[in-house]
């Protein structure tokens, strides 16, 4: 395999809330505007394409679209108590912080944390549903001086 295609674009971006397990500064409630960046690299297909830009553009917005300005829970978590009751979710910690968000808020992850790490893999799995025999790196940017990076 030698060729590779990059999408990096300021168009390719959500934004949304989190937090970490404690004792960090970061395990209390806050927000990101991330901007993601997908690289495919594969043998040229009969168009002489890796893959076609704007495909590619597409399938990371229908992505990143159900994420964009939710509360991300990652619904794998040993350090969360979640209760679903009405149109409310319930969140306490190990710690006995507690959240209550309505639940049409929130978005629930098949994760054990939403860490920047966390969610650069589980887009990186959701792109190779869609690209399986392709390798698929994955930079998701929390900040302009930090990121994560998930590849094949």
């Amino acid at each position: 395999m030698k060729y590779k295609v990059l999408i990096n674009s300021s168009e390719i971006n959500f934004s949304a809330c989190h937090f970490l397990k404690e004792p960090q500064k970061c395990s209390r409630l806050h927000g990101h505007n991330y901007y993601v960046s997908a690289e495919i690299g594969s043998d040229l297909n009969e168009n002489s394409f890796v893959v076609d830009f704007f495909e590619l553009k597409k399938e990371l917005k229908t992505i990143i679209e159900p994420l964009d300005h939710f509360i991300l829970i990652p619904e794998k978590s040993e350090n969360l108590n979640i209760e679903i009751k009405n149109e409310s979710i319930k969140i306490i910690t190990k710690s006995g912080k507690k959240y209550v968000f309505p639940f049409s808020d929130v978005k629930f992850l098949p994760l054990p944390a939403t860490t920047s790490e966390l969610l650069a893999k589980y887009l990186h799995d959701q792109l190779k549903l869609r690209y399986v025999d392709k390798k698929i790196k994955v930079k998701i940017e929390e900040s302009k001086s930090t990121c994560a990076i998930y590849e094949d």
